[in-house]
């Protein structure tokens, strides 16, 4: 996350921000991916533009191989149009730490909230506040790198920190496309990953004003990621191909299907393994644990048939850009016939939270699909805290879950256009097995008055009586 509610046009990046004349740390990352596990892009770089690219991406979003010991620094506007007012800068910490964290190796050496007037000034500190943060970290052990949680720096604002710190600076954007890269383990999601982490390299190249003789190589890494680009969003283009023919099959199949949104780590991989009762789901306690859209299948307590549609979680503060190749796989959930917004109620910023995924839900629900908004991890907070109209629950400890499958079955039935309906069919007979085939069965009961009829209860749409209709007719 996200905030998904439009593509921004142009994201503009240079590459020049890492270098680090006073320092001998390297910046090697591994290796950027162009071939998906079996699944191979046919890109049209040449060796020496592949090399190239990486060592663009390498400078660009600093290394994360290794480990690093990490200084937080969370900006926050004191007063003005810019100060937000449904969260306070130690919320914002609490979440910068959890990013680092969810890395390998990474650790928070220090932190620090630090109050500005503006985020968009070239020198985003005074004179003052940056020999008091010099301060600080020569007296935390051996800091290796800076995190300034903000979605996006400049590149001035990065040189300037990296020339008076002499250490690499990260900014949200390379920690969550980091983050991303170490969870993305389908074929799909790689491709996604690649996709978005090159508006990054992009707008550093654009904001690049070396002296003349660099303009030769900044045209080449112009046209190199050009290149890329178009390749990739070509691949990207026959996965969202490939999901529009499995989701027209889906509807041909009739089988109606629940989206699961929600921010970064509220639960959504858990509710569906307690929706599903499914064992091998494994979710995590990690910050952006999904990044693919996956289909689960479970039952209503009618013994309706549905799917589950977990999905990529929302995060705040970061470029629209970043997100913008996942739309292509958040289109299957946002064309399900319900959506489920679970949010964590014993997260401390909840309501920040729950204002971002709503905004943006605002946005990307464009057919108004009904919504129904849960309360995770209600073991964990006072009791009687949730607003009436929410529905509480655990995923975990399975509280809730039983009156939310009511619920579901309740906004499926409105939403599809599926009825309760009850038929008197002969036993045994073809129509009878029909009804057992293509419909969703309640419930049998004989009929009293003639034995060889059963009365059936089944949930069907008008389409789907209409040709039962026909097939008795044939």
């Amino acid at each position: 996350m996200y905030c998904f509610r439009k593509v921004v046009s142009t994201l503009k990046y240079n590459i020049q921000s890492a270098v680090f004349p006073n320092s001998k740390r390297s910046l090697k990352l591994p290796t950027i991916v162009t071939r998906f596990n079996h699944e191979s892009i046919e890109t049209e770089e040449s060796e020496a533009d592949l090399l190239e690219y990486q060592e663009m991406s390498n400078v660009s979003l600093g290394t994360v191989a290794g480990g690093q010991r990490i200084f937080i620094i969370q900006p926050y506007i004191k007063w003005g149009r810019g100060k937000k007012i449904n969260t306070t800068p130690e919320l914002q910490m609490s979440e910068a730490e959890a990013l680092i964290n969810t890395l390998p190796r990474w650790v928070v050496a220090d932190k620090k909230c630090i109050p500005l007037l503006s985020l968009g000034r070239n020198k985003l500190m005074g004179r003052g506040a940056l020999e008091e943060l010099k301060r600080r970290i020569e007296m935390a052990n051996n800091v290796t790198g800076i995190f300034i949680s903000i979605n996006l720096l400049k590149l001035v604002q990065i040189e300037e920190l990296q020339k008076e710190l002499n250490l690499p600076v990260f900014d949200r954007y390379s920690i969550v496309i980091h983050i991303f890269r170490l969870h993305a383990k389908t074929p799909e999601a790689k491709l996604q990953v690649a996709l978005a982490e090159i508006p990054y390299i992009w707008q550093k190249i654009i904001e690049d004003n070396q002296d003349l003789h660099r303009i030769n190589l900044k045209e080449w890494r112009k046209r190199i990621l050009q290149t890329r680009q178009l390749t990739l969003k070509k691949e990207l283009k026959k996965v969202q191909q490939k999901r529009f023919l499995i989701r027209r099959k889906r509807k041909l199949l009739d089988i109606p299907s629940v989206a699961i949104v929600g921010y970064t780590n509220a639960g959504k991989t858990s509710l569906i393994k307690a929706l599903t009762g499914d064992s091998s789901l494994m979710p995590r306690n990690q910050l952006f644990a999904t990044l693919d859209t996956t289909a689960h299948e479970g039952y209503l307590p009618s013994r309706l048939k549905i799917l589950y549609m977990d999905t990529i979680g929302f995060i705040q503060d970061v470029p629209e850009g970043m997100l913008a190749p996942f739309i292509v796989t958040l289109e299957d959930a946002f064309d399900s016939d319900v959506i489920i917004h679970i949010y964590d109620a014993s997260h401390p910023d909840q309501f920040a939270q729950i204002e971002h995924v709503t905004s943006t839900l605002q946005s990307l629900n464009r057919d108004n699909r009904p919504i129904i908004e849960i309360a995770n991890k209600c073991d964990l907070i006072e009791k009687n805290t949730v607003p009436e109209e929410i529905i509480a629950i655990s995923a975990t400890k399975g509280i809730g879950i039983d009156l939310l499958r009511r619920r579901i079955e309740l906004e499926i039935l409105r939403s599809t256009g599926r009825k309760h309906i009850r038929m008197r069919v002969a036993s045994g007979t073809e129509a009878f097995a029909w009804l057992y085939k293509e419909l969703t069965v309640t419930n049998t009961e004989p009929d009293h008055e003639n034995p060889q009829y059963m009365y059936i209860d089944v949930i069907a749409t008008e389409t789907q009586i209409y040709k039962f209709k026909r097939f008795l007719k044939n």
